[in-house]
């Protein structure tokens, strides 16, 4: 199977960089290039001052960010599916624009699920909902039974009829569902061919959505199981049906047509592309990220679209880290301010003693304090010292109240010489008369932390102080929809753009532990590779969901440049339960064995399930690069070494469900990698199944 698409050759005569037809299911890309010696994990001022920024404890540096990518090329994904306890998924406001009547509809999305459902069964709900908690809903849903297959019932008010299979084995690829209604029939495709049919004579008044949410009435008996995958481009139509035959399921992201009433889950910031800007609410458990069925439009580039550093970021990473940049008269302002940014939350705040801290200048002495931004439960709130023990309030909270987890928000404090404005999203959330806070020693900035131990949880994005330079905001504004630039009076500007250790699928971050940083004399692609020394030094990938690989297909490969061999083994990666597992969890994972250097794999959760699949042929030797390939397709594990498979087949349906990934060691840190690596990528595809030429150019970013 060819890993790259053919060179395209320009109008002009020059040949265009090679895209891969497959990136849509990439969830990690990582070509090592950069300057020599450069990590992830120093933090830049891309102000002309070139401040210091000083990583305290545990931050990440990654390519999230609020200009990720275009619209069309993101999805909505549980971080875990539903329980009886627990629910996931968004419900839309209830709105008279959604209201079909007895007329004709589109309802259309595509779902990519993870896994079998392990306990009852797992719904991707698609349910127009009444509104009744105590009467099952009218509409419909999708279910995933224990036999694997997708179920779709439509539901009358009193009762749901007889589920009708759609499809079997959904798994690990995108599907695209379109529901139609057309002269009270209501018609049901699965990748553009009709697979059900039923009688449709409901009247939908006014109602809301349930998007992967429990249905309300079985909600009663603590029935939440929502699916562990991922939701792009759902779009509404109302007034027409626009398929009424076997299709082509569209190739590029969904647009607004005419009847478009609701056009979502197509980019990170919560929004309604139809135009009618209807409302749909994280009911927990939900993030967006760009893996979707359509490849991005062009490579990423950290220049362009900028980056952002990741703080204690969920439940799975607890560690409190936070930037510093010591004091400096610099930040001492007497005409204006303005401290701008963006965040994300992946953990949710509490009250004014548990606030997430977002940028301040704050010293721990009363009456020499300066600026404060943070976010509570109740919603923004910013403080400004002007000396004394008086605090000027500019809200707390703000006025929009609490703010949502898993979306991007831009924040804004400002001062014109007279007046302080707090902004949320460009809208006007509190002001208030004042002077300049003092000056004086001791009031370092610190992004992700204040004096108070309040910690962010998430991501924070291009952080601005401006001095004396204008307020730039004075009155309610459109967010920027471009990284920040250091205008006239810059004197911080942290935006996450000068990282070296990326992810080039442009989808998650990641940390650089020990030593580990960018090597230019070798390399098999590109200009430089990961070095790794054998002493403390991998790298962790810190989001969470692309390695989930449920009972689906994928491929995980690089190149991989063996320095020395050790008595240990030494672990190339590992997807386990914990970074650097000893116990169960381990798989999938590879490396050389113990004592004998032969390649080695984990392929399950369980000391017991390894295999010296490397036994027929030598070990590896130094200072020559391999390609290496971890296959799963259709329940079978395959392992390739140079384009060739090494050892038999192995029969494997486990459900990957771990989430963490570790690359350059295995194990524990006795088990680490001495040597390099290039071209490391994680797809959800079986890229290879038999013998292959390998790659003789960097893996396309595209």
């Amino acid at each position: 199977m060819a890993f790259l698409s053919e060179k395209l050759i320009s109008a002009s005569g020059g040949v265009q960089e090679a895209t891969d037809d497959d990136f849509n299911l990439v969830t990690g890309l990582y070509h090592f290039d950069g300057s020599d010696g450069g990590t992830n994990s120093t933090f830049l001022d891309s102000s002309s001052n070139s401040r210091t920024v000083t990583e305290v404890t545990d931050v990440v540096q990654g390519t999230i960010s609020p200009f990720s990518g275009p619209v069309g090329h993101w999805s909505l994904s549980p971080l875990v599916a539903g329980t009886s306890t627990a629910q996931v998924g968004y419900e839309t406001e209830s709105t008279t624009a959604m209201a079909f009547g007895t007329g004709d509809y589109t309802v259309e999305f595509f779902v990519f699920l993870n896994n079998l459902a392990t306990v009852g069964s797992y719904t991707f709900s698609v349910v127009y909902d009444n509104n009744d908690a105590t009467t099952r809903q009218i509409g419909y849903f999708y279910d995933v039974a224990q036999d694997g297959n997708v179920y779709f019932y439509p539901a009358t008010g009193a009762t749901g009829s007889n589920g009708r299979v759609l499809i079997s084995n959904p798994f690990g690829r995108w599907i695209h569902i379109a529901q139609v209604r057309i002269s009270n029939t209501q018609y049901v495709y699965v990748d553009g061919v009709q697979g059900a049919s039923v009688s449709d004579y409901l009247n939908f008044g006014t109602s809301a959505f349930n998007i992967n949410l429990f249905h309300r009435y079985q909600a009663l008996s603590g029935h939440f199981f929502s699916l562990e995958g991922k939701i792009s481009n759902f779009r509404v139509v109302k007034g027409s049906g626009i398929y009424t035959s076997n299709f082509t399921v569209p190739t590029s992201p969904l647009t607004a047509i005419s009847g478009t009433t609701f056009l979502g889950f197509q980019d990170g910031r919560y929004k309604d592309n139809s135009g009618n800007n209807i409302t749909a609410t994280n009911k927990g458990g939900n993030f967006y990220l760009p893996f979707s069925p359509f490849a991005p439009d062009s490579s990423y580039s950290p220049s362009v679209r900028g980056g952002s550093v990741g703080m204690g970021m969920s439940a799975f990473q607890t560690v409190d880290g936070y930037l510093e940049v010591a004091s400096s008269s610099d930040f001492d302002y007497t005409s204006s301010l303005c401290v701008d940014g963006w965040f994300y939350m992946t953990s949710s705040p509490g009250d004014a003693q548990n606030a997430h801290a977002l940028v301040n200048r704050w010293a721990a002495t009363s009456g020499d304090r300066g600026f404060l931004i943070d976010i509570e439960s109740t919603g923004l709130r910013v403080l400004v010292n002007q000396g004394g023990s008086t605090n000027v309030t500019v809200c707390d909270p703000g006025s929009s109240g609490a703010i949502d987890r898993f979306s991007w928000h831009h924040f804004a404090l400002t001062w014109d010489g007279t007046t302080y404005r707090a902004f949320l999203d460009g809208a006007l959330e509190g002001s208030a008369t004042g002077n300049a806070a003092p000056t004086g020693n001791g009031k370092v900035v610190r992004i992700g932390y204040n004096t108070n131990d309040h910690y962010f949880g998430g991501y924070i994005s291009n952080v601005r102080i401006v001095v004396d330079g204008g307020a730039i905001y004075t009155s309610a504004f459109t967010p920027p929809t471009a990284p920040t630039t250091a205008i006239s009076g810059t004197q911080l500007l942290v935006n996450g753009t000068n990282g070296s250790i990326f992810d080039s699928s442009s989808k998650f971050s990641e940390n650089v532990v020990g030593n580990t940083s960018l090597n230019t004399s070798v390399k098999k692609f590109g200009t430089a590779s990961a070095k790794f020394d054998e002493s403390g030094d991998y790298i962790k990938l810190n989001y969470y969901d692309f390695v989930v690989f449920g009972q689906g297909d994928f491929t995980i490969e690089c190149f991989v440049y063996f320095l020395a061999t050790t008595s240990n083994g030494q672990g190339i990666f590992q997807l386990s339960n914990n970074y650097l597992n000893s116990q169960n969890g381990r798989g999938p994972a590879l490396g050389t064995y113990d004592g004998t250097g032969k390649w080695y794999i984990y392929y399950g959760a369980g000391e017991n399930q390894t295999n010296t699949i490397g036994n027929a042929v030598a070990a590896p030797s130094t200072n020559t690069w391999y390609h290496v390939a971890f296959v799963r397709t259709s329940g079978v594990i395959k392992f390739f070494v140079d384009g060739t498979q090494i050892g038999s087949n192995i029969s494997y349906t486990g459900n990957y469900s771990d989430r963490y990934f570790t690359i350059g060691g295995w194990y524990s840190t006795s088990y680490l990698l001495n040597g390099y690596i290039d071209e490391f990528r994680i797809s959800h595809k079986a890229r290879y199944t038999s013998n292959f030429t390998i790659p003789s150019e960097a893996f396309p970013s595209r």
